[in-house]
């Protein structure tokens, strides 16, 4: 088999590499991991991760992949914000009323973002502070408190992962 690659560029070379089959897993399986309870502002992700692998008998082999919802770990973090203290500005109202949209989590959307890629038909397509493009900035409002919250995404998402990881 060959995989076949192209380098950012004008001048970008083809580069070609050999891969053999036998290091290709012969499966791709998705194990949920679900936690005791729920996570709390300061909890450690890594001792309830742990944990729970321990309490299911799940035990991570080379090549395994553990993959986190931002939401669990904003949540630990504490990124949460009361939507009753959001002022919506007008045009958040407006772009919220045209579609049924609650104007606090547009508004908490335009400020946890560096600029608006899209807006149309009740999408709102943002660029974060982190660089990344996702709808409405990464706020969250489901299953947070009954609505009465909303999740950011990690301030400082690289930093999230690195104090997360168990030596």
């Amino acid at each position: 088999m060959r995989i076949e690659s192209r380098t950012s560029g004008k001048s970008a070379a083809k580069r070609t590499q050999k891969i053999e089959p036998a290091n290709f897993p012969t499966e791709l399986r998705v194990i949920s991991i679900r936690l005791a309870d729920e996570i709390k502002p300061g909890d450690s992700l890594a001792e309830k991760l742990l944990q729970s692998l321990l309490d299911n008998n799940i035990v991570f082999e080379s090549g395994d992949i553990l993959i986190v919802k931002h939401k669990i770990v904003s949540k630990a973090e504490g990124r949460t914000v009361d939507l009753a203290t959001i002022k919506p500005s007008a045009a958040s109202v407006a772009w919220a009323n045209k579609y049924n949209l609650d104007a606090r989590v547009i508004e908490l959307a335009l400020r946890e973002s560096r600029g608006v890629i899209r807006r149309k038909n009740g999408v709102l397509i943002t660029e974060t502070r982190h660089g990344f493009i996702c709808a409405n900035s990464g706020v969250d409002v489901s299953n947070v408190d009954g609505g009465k919250l909303a999740l950011l995404l990690p301030a400082d998402p690289d930093r999230s992962r690195a104090s997360s990881i168990v030596r």
